[in-house]
């Protein structure tokens, strides 16, 4: 069987091997650009696995990772207080976030790049529709109180079960 129908694995001594390139952006905190763990088996199917299991967990540690290093969205509304718990801060809009729309426009070139058609379109009707009941706001301006109003106007049918079972 030919290790390429197996994503990151490769075949050494008749047992296959899990290997990962590591990003670029987080080789500072490696001593080498690559991943190599051996999996422990010389079976295909136990290799498929095991390989997107590690897979997906380098995914998760290295979005960490990233999320750590960047600067957090609604950091600013957080401050520290004495006995050390978080508290959150109120603030009003900051004058420099970019407003529904503008982040609409970001996403859809962003992600939207080789998209179908209807990706764009879902997009643009489900910011609509947001817009169309609270306004095009900047991002920081949304409240909470804006998305409740938004769930109820969907009609989400979770919600009533919950209201009805608490």
């Amino acid at each position: 069987m030919l290790t390429k129908s197996i994503p990151y694995t490769f075949i050494r001594g008749g047992y296959f091997y899990f290997s990962r390139r590591v990003p670029a952006d987080l080789r500072q905190h490696y001593s080498y650009h690559r991943v190599v763990q051996g999996l422990g088996t010389s079976s295909p199917q136990r290799a498929r696995v095991q390989a997107n299991i590690a897979a997906a967990k380098l995914d998760a540690y290295w979005g960490q990772m990233r999320l750590a290093k960047s600067e957090v969205i609604g950091m600013s509304l957080v401050r520290k207080v004495s006995n050390g718990r978080l508290e959150v801060a109120l603030k009003l809009p900051q004058a420099d976030c970019p407003s529904l729309l503008d982040a609409l426009e970001v996403y859809l070139e962003q992600k939207g790049k080789g998209r179908p058609k209807t990706f764009r379109v879902a997009a643009e009707r489900s910011c609509n529709y947001l817009i169309g009941l609270c306004g095009n706001k900047p991002l920081s301006g949304y409240t909470r109180q804006d998305a409740l109003q938004f769930r109820d106007w969907l009609g989400c049918p979770w919600t009533n079960r919950l209201q009805r079972h608490p």
